[in-house]
Parts: structure tokens; C-alpha cells; sequence
């Protein structure tokens, strides 16, 4: 559990999403049109802003220990909106 904890904070800290909070509390979208994309990286997967050739994130857990839906799905990259949404996911993908 803290390795996911640990995994999911880094991504965020790479992201600078902590100074984007608004003053509302309100998460930030970082644009209406960005999102960031997981998706299978080699024997792996990776987070990436949508876009971009190059990963903000890459986690440690084989794809052959993802549930095979799942990594279907990974397979075409899930789109996420927010930081909150990529910590959900990894957190039910047991990624670390």
C-alpha cells in the first residue's frame, strides 16, 4: 500500500500538481482539451500527457500481472482529466 501511495505521489510531484490547487480547493483540469493518457510501455506501462512522446511517469509492475481487460484497455491508453483519476486508477490496477 505505501509503495502505491509512494508511486502515485511522485507522479503528482513530477507534475508540480500540488502548487496548481486553486484557492477554491477546486482540482485543476490543466486545460480543457489536456489530458494525460496510461497506457502499456513496453513490458510495462507509463503516464503521459497527451501528445507527448516521452512518459512523466513509468511504474515497475509487468503487464502480465494486470487483469487481462484491463490491459486490453492499456493497450489503447486510458485518458484521464486529473491527477486525482490517474491515483484512482494505479490504486485499482494495484500499479507500482
Amino acid at each position: 500500500m505505501l509503495k502505491k501511495f509512494i508511486s502515485a505521489a511522485a507522479a503528482v510531484a513530477v507534475l508540480g500538481c500540488a502548487a496548481a490547487y486553486g484557492a477554491h480547493g477546486t482540482e485543476p483540469s490543466f486545460a480543457d482539451e489536456s489530458c494525460f493518457i496510461l497506457r502499456e510501455y513496453g513490458d510495462t506501462m507509463a503516464l503521459f500527457e497527451e501528445g507527448e512522446d516521452a512518459p512523466i511517469a513509468v511504474y515497475s509492475t509487468p503487464i502480465t500481472q494486470i487483469n487481462p481487460a484491463d490491459a486490453a484497455l492499456l493497450a489503447d491508453g486510458i485518458r484521464l482529466k486529473t491527477m486525482s483519476e490517474v491515483a484512482r486508477l494505479l490504486e485499482d490496477l494495484e500499479v507500482e
